[in-house]
């Protein structure tokens, strides 16, 4: 009789050999394996961490906006199938607009190469160095590099310009603050902490001043133009809800900073809410900069249209996402006249920075 419970003891150990077999290959396949084979000469050391440093870590830094850092070697690694997938159907960085439709100065998005680049070492076995494919050099030696200035209108890494203008406090979510100017001709924000998303700055007759979203560096007007702003200055920032494997986190208050002005500047700026078939602002007005306000998921192609000229596309914003409706500086301002219109191929409305 022993023999028989020896047999099916033998039968079930087998079968959890088995069903351990197949789980350890399931795993494997998720993962980037330690031995795949190296077949790119594209490496971390040499092209990876510099895309990222230049295109991710604005957001996927140590306090950045996203759940989970993109710095070192180490950090990246276990997300490089995500990576992949995401680069490929251009959902990362975050950014509406398609890519051919409309030209903007702070555009965050990869270039084809770059993700050419990406795909290649992911695919060719993740190497880190041409000297050392398979072990990293100190963790110490990996950090991307300092979050790279860029040119102004939204396009800088974490540049602070400006003096300190409001301070919302660590976990708070709105703060009102006195305003010793009349004009801005620039700001930048601070968020406190990696929850949140996205700010809003209006004033006190609910005029919307400007605004911010993850990802946005400074913002610097074109020189001799300047936005008229009265005091109080209130804003208002948006958070995500915490991923279950993000680190703990010290929260710090969030700050505002503008760049002000003694006088009036030459051209003057100020930002309408219009819907997508509004008539031109005035003459000689030109459009600096559109913030399209979607639904969920909705995209729209927009374009100013003028008579006997031809439509000047101003950009098509697909897949929308309302929590991070940002603006985009267009790379020329664009005449936007008493002749002029903003016309779209679907219902919608937008924020416009005029100026004049």
């Amino acid at each position: 009789m022993a023999r028989p419970r020896r047999s099916r003891f033998a039968a079930k150990a087998g079968l959890v050999a088995a069903v351990a077999s197949i789980l350890l290959l399931l795993f494997g396949a998720a993962r980037p394996s330690a031995h795949d084979p190296i077949t790119t000469k594209i490496t971390f050391a040499r092209e990876i961490r510099a895309i990222l440093s230049a295109r991710c870590v604005t957001c996927h830094g140590p306090g950045g906006s996203a759940p989970m850092p993109l710095t070192t070697y180490e950090e990246v690694r276990p997300w490089a199938r995500a990576i992949k997938e995401q680069v490929l159907a251009r959902r990362m960085p975050k950014w509406h607009a398609a890519r051919g439709f409309g030209a903007f100065r702070n555009d965050p998005t990869l270039t084809p190469i770059e993700v050419g680049m990406i795909v290649s070492w992911i695919d060719g076995g993740l190497p880190y160095s041409t000297s050392s494919p398979r072990v990293p050099a100190a963790p110490s030696t990996l950090v991307a590099s300092a979050f790279p200035a860029r040119r102004s209108l939204g396009e800088g890494g974490r540049r602070k310009i400006g003096v300190p203008a409001v301070r919302v406090p660590a976990g708070g979510a709105e703060a009102t603050g006195p305003l010793r100017t009349r004009w801005v001709s620039g700001w930048s924000f601070e968020p406190g902490d990696p929850l949140i998303t996205s700010a809003t700055f209006t004033l006190a007759d609910g005029t919307r001043a400007g605004s911010w979203v993850a990802g946005d560096g400074p913002v610097t007007l074109p020189p001799g133009t300047a936005i008229r702003v009265s005091s109080p200055l209130k804003v208002t920032v948006q958070r995500r809800e915490a991923a279950d494997f993000e680190q703990p986190y010290q929260a710090r208050p969030s700050v505002l900073r503008l760049v002000t002005r003694a006088k009036a500047p030459a051209r003057r700026a100020w930002i309408a809410r219009e819907s997508c078939a509004s008539p031109g602002a005035a003459a000689g007005a030109q459009l600096l900069a559109i913030r399209p306000l979607l639904g969920p998921g909705l995209s729209a192609r927009m374009a100013v249209q003028r008579i006997g000229a031809p439509a000047a596309i101003l950009g098509w914003f697909r897949d929308f996402d309302p929590a991070l409706a940002r603006w985009y500086w267009l790379s020329r301002p664009t005449e936007f006249g008493i002749d002029a219109r903003l016309s779209a191929d679907a219902p919608c409305d937008v924020e416009l920075l005029l100026s004049k």
